[in-house]
């Protein structure tokens, strides 16, 4: 098939029209493209069906009909479709049959049931043939009114694409149309907090292998979750090839909803066949509209048909994957038809350590401290790893992807990180009413074991610099969970109502998405409901409580003024650790550990040492080296000096 063979095809259905204007339109075609036609100085209309008729040199297909044949044999096209579909392609690109249709739509006559007829199709079937033909069903073409409302053949993006860029060869079509494979960076280590992961592999893969219909699985969480890279890895670990739906190409074309759509459906026919795949549909969304939940049952917002939408969903051949931010866009009816739906949090600091390692290995780049603290203190990190580090290699920076991390961290938060609290702390440098070494190995156990249990609620008390915080940070990572630090600041609101909203949103959000919950100068919160100036600022107090007898997570509360609590507040604490000042012993093992040298015999006389004041004299050296170990002990005397003292305080 060449474009001979089209216009020929197209002429004979034109004929000889009675029309003038339609006659003087196709006469000036003839004399325009004469030289093509072999005609010398007969230059009508009718001298050009002429030859049109007879015989012609030979001439080569054209590459857009090449790649539209290998198309229709992918797709399994009839005759008509086929016929149809190089006709649609040839008006769009070719020039002679382009500005032949051009001159028929221009004179006020029907281009779809003219390329109907050429296709095949009876005279009174004609129009209703290309409407329902495969070429407009998958949204690979249509039709167009332009700006002086003369209708056009439009070929839609994926077709567009694949004209433009792909060889005539199946392989080449199927991944120009489709998209190019996706493949996995991470493994299924990387998601050891992905609990039934293992069981979505095995989904996969019985879907695969039994060709189940109706397979669709939903992922959803926060942006930065690594859903994508998660349904990469899914299908990876299934041993399916996985491709993106409708995704941008690289002019950076934006598809809309019905070119998504459409993509999809034309994915599902092309790799339906051989099977051993699974799609990917980032962003939900886009399937559904700006659709959200309004009042009562209503849905807002929804584009397209509902039940069509219902249908594609139980009818899919190949099984896909979806994603989607907020799964609050998603009304019921289309999660009923969810083979599963999963909620995917931030990794856990164990798994993002893992996933630093493997990236940084991949892009050459070598972590720093800093980074691997700021993974610890911002759950968010983990999930621009893998910019921070190429960013950080392209840069040559020698910090090891901090600083492009910290920047990206302060933009999701909206501020800064909080401060690093530093590697797991030293177990032996707390003074403690509780011993924490048995402790926490206990809660590491039943983390591990994933289990119930974890409902633990532990109280700090102690001066400050005793390592309240820190040792929150340690327990947090021994039950390998994110930490999110809540102050009073975060929490109290000027509006009555507003500071028990914000206690509730925060135990809420931790409870989603599976935090520790650490609430500083917990004091402010749970203060002593007795000294109350108004009854309405006991709410808050009562906030607590509540949500204290009922999280099902790790919740620490941490105060310099532990006499101030609530009574209630303080039996709703399993643990109550006091820290207090090092003792003797600890506070000569603190000045070895910190300073690297023996204590001097004055270290007995300092009984008001805090970890906290070893770190602060420790961080001093970096700007004022110190003589001596008397002239540490000294500083260290200073340092303690700063912070007033209390009686110690039982329960």
């Amino acid at each position: 098939m060449n474009e001979w063979m089209i216009v020929r095809g197209i002429a004979l259905r034109i004929g000889v029209p009675g029309d003038v204007r339609l006659r003087r339109a196709l006469n000036d075609w003839a004399d325009t493209n004469a030289e093509w036609l072999g005609l010398d100085d007969k230059l009508d209309w009718a001298a050009a069906l002429t030859a049109l008729n007879g015989e012609h040199a030979a001439e080569p297909r054209p590459h857009v009909l090449a790649i539209v044949d290998v198309l229709a044999k992918t797709l399994a096209l009839d005759e008509f479709d086929t016929a149809l579909l190089r006709l649609l392609v040839a008006v769009d690109r070719l020039p002679r049959a382009s500005t032949l249709a051009e001159a028929w739509s221009e004179n006020g006559r029907d281009l779809p049931v003219l390329l109907g007829q050429a296709a095949g199709a009876a005279p009174v079937d004609a129009d209703r043939a290309v409407r329902r033909s495969a070429a407009l069903r998958l949204g690979l073409a249509g039709f167009r009114a332009n700006r002086r409302g003369v209708v056009e053949v439009d070929l839609r993006w994926s077709l567009e694409r694949l004209v433009d860029r792909a060889a005539a060869d199946h392989a080449s079509v199927v991944t120009t149309l489709i998209g190019p494979r996706q493949h996995a960076r991470l493994t299924l280590d990387d998601f050891t907090h992905v609990a039934d992961a293992a069981f979505l592999v095995r989904l996969l893969m019985g879907a695969c292998r039994d060709r189940a219909s109706g397979i669709n699985i939903l992922i959803h969480g926060p942006p930065g979750t690594g859903k994508t890279e998660l349904a990469r890895t899914l299908a990876q670990a299934a041993g399916l090839a996985l491709y993106g739906v409708g995704e941008a190409d690289e002019d950076g074309d934006e598809p809309s909803r019905w070119e998504r759509v459409s993509a999809l459906q034309l994915a599902q026919r092309i790799i339906a066949p051989a099977g051993g795949a699974a799609l990917l549909f980032d962003e939900m969304e886009d399937l559904i509209g700006d659709a959200k939940p309004a009042n009562g049952d209503w849905i807002s917002g929804r584009q397209g048909s509902k039940v069509f939408i219902n249908r594609l969903l139980e009818t899919n051949d190949v099984p896909v994957i979806w994603t989607t931010n907020t799964l609050g866009n998603v009304d019921a009816a289309i999660l009923r038809r969810m083979s599963f739906v999963l909620k995917l949090d931030l990794a856990t600091p164990r798994a993002a350590r893992r996933m630093l390692k493997r990236i940084t290995s991949e892009e050459g780049v070598v972590p720093s401290s800093q980074l691997e603290a700021l993974l610890d203190t911002a759950p968010e990190t983990a999930a621009i790893l893998r910019v921070a580090a190429r960013a950080t290699r392209l840069a040559n920076e020698p910090e090891g992807a901090a600083r492009p991390a910290a920047a990206l961290v302060r933009a999701l938060r909206g501020e800064d990180a909080p401060m690093a609290i530093g590697e797991r702390v030293d177990l032996d440098l707390f003074e403690s009413n509780v011993p924490l070494v048995p402790l926490l190995a206990q809660l590491e156990q039943t983390a591990k074991g994933g289990g119930d249990g974890l409902d633990v609620s532990l109280l700090l008390t102690g001066p400050p610099g005793t390592g309240k915080t820190a040792l929150a940070y340690h327990l947090a990572r021994a039950v390998d969970r994110p930490l999110v630090v809540k102050r009073a600041s975060d929490l109290l609101s000027r509006w009555v109502g507003g500071t028990e909203a914000a206690i509730a949103e925060a135990f809420s959000e931790a409870r989603e998405r599976g935090h520790v919950l650490l609430f500083d100068e917990v004091d402010s919160l749970l203060f002593d409901r007795g000294s109350a100036a108004n009854s309405w600022e006991a709410g808050q107090v009562n906030e607590m409580l509540t949500w204290l007898d009922r999280h099902p997570l790790p919740v620490i509360a941490a105060t310099n003024h532990a006499h101030r609590l609530d009574a209630a507040a303080l039996r709703r604490f399993v643990f109550k650790i006091e820290l207090a000042p090092l003792g003797t012993t600890r506070a000569a093992l603190a000045f070895e550990r910190f300073f690297a040298m023996p204590a001097p015999d004055g270290i007995a006389d300092l009984g008001h040492l805090t970890p906290g004041d070893f770190a602060a004299v420790k961080r001093q050296l970096r700007y004022r080296p110190a003589r001596d170990a008397d002239d540490l002990l000294e500083r260290l005397s200073n340092e303690g000096g700063w912070r007033p003292m209390r009686a110690k305080l039982g329960f």
